[in-house]
């Protein structure tokens, strides 16, 4: 047989509602979460050599494209190279030989992309392989990336590897301001014992979804957002421009920061609030998004 040449979306991700509950022994925080695909997707191709023929290099060639390529870590530094090398060197799959990586989702914003990336190719190289062995690589990969094979809307605790489907959101749309980079390292090195909750807040916004009641915007949130101010102080000056200029409006901040998002009940209206931030954040990236259930991502 040939090679083989696959293509895919890779879903960015919206945490809902985010809560620390404690820091482990061992560094890594503990938390509980609601996570949601939305379609502001980037584009994974791999190529992978046939079964019989090895690759001259143990390393897949990685190309990156797109209007965020400039952000992307390059080598065994980029999430999805790790993926593809896991896969190959444990010969679960066939050698991937070439990465090519259509970035959209901007880096360091909280939307997930670099895990979201790292999900495609386990999901396209993988597709023979057992689901519950390529849950464990993705684990390997990293905490976010079990929840990137399934997308829809998740309920997540642990370190984010422990995963119940939520049913997705089937309306409304939301509206996503980028406002500035953070570094998911350096927001989490800043939380202080006030960042901690005892994670009720995303229970009750669990509890609701599992029900098909409307979610509560009052609910969204991430409880690492004062840590994120603390890390980048750009973004909370950012992030006061913009609740300045649209009174009313519930933003919430997804992850680890930068990107704020609000939930609203139609297209018209997101686009409505959308242009309103762009006109008072002329420097931040806007994008109107729609949920996605867990079979489209």
């Amino acid at each position: 047989m040939g090679p083989v040449l696959r293509s895919g979306r890779a879903p960015a991700k919206l945490n809902l509602a985010l809560e620390l509950i404690r820091r482990r022994a061992n560094g890594y925080h503990e938390l509980v979460a609601v996570s949601h695909t939305i379609d502001w997707s980037d584009v994974v191709s791999l190529q992978a050599a046939p079964r019989e023929e090895r690759p001259l290099t143990a390393r897949p060639e990685l190309q990156v494209g797109g209007p965020e390529a400039h952000r992307v870590p390059l080598g065994e530094q980029n999430i999805a190279v790790r993926a593809a090398l896991l896969l190959g060197n444990q010969k679960l799959a066939r050698p991937i030989t070439r990465l090519v990586l259509e970035k959209r989702i901007p880096t360091q914003s909280g939307l997930g992309g670099g895990s979201a990336d790292a999900a495609a190719v386990l999901r396209l190289a993988g597709r023979e392989m057992d689901p519950q062995e390529l849950a464990r690589i993705a684990l390997e990969c990293g905490a976010d990336v079990p929840f990137g094979l399934l997308g829809g809307a998740c309920h997540l605790s642990g370190i984010g590897e422990v995963i119940s489907p939520l049913p997705p959101l089937s309306s409304g749309a939301f509206v996503i301001v980028v406002l500035a980079p953070v570094a998911t390292v350096a927001a989490y090195a800043a939380t202080e014992p006030n960042d901690f909750s005892d994670g009720s807040r995303v229970e009750r916004l669990a509890a609701a979804m599992r029900q098909g009641l409307p979610a509560d915007p009052e609910l969204f949130g991430s409880g690492l957002q004062a840590a994120a101010m603390r890390a980048v102080p750009t973004l909370a000056r950012r992030w006061e421009e913009l609740a300045q200029a649209t009174p009313g409006v519930n933003w919430a901040m997804t992850g680890s920061g930068g990107a704020f998002f609000t939930y609203q009940r139609d297209g018209a209206a997101a686009a409505k609030v959308a242009g309103t931030a762009a006109a008072a954040c002329p420097q931040a990236g806007i994008r109107v998004a729609l949920p996605l259930p867990a079979e489209v991502a």
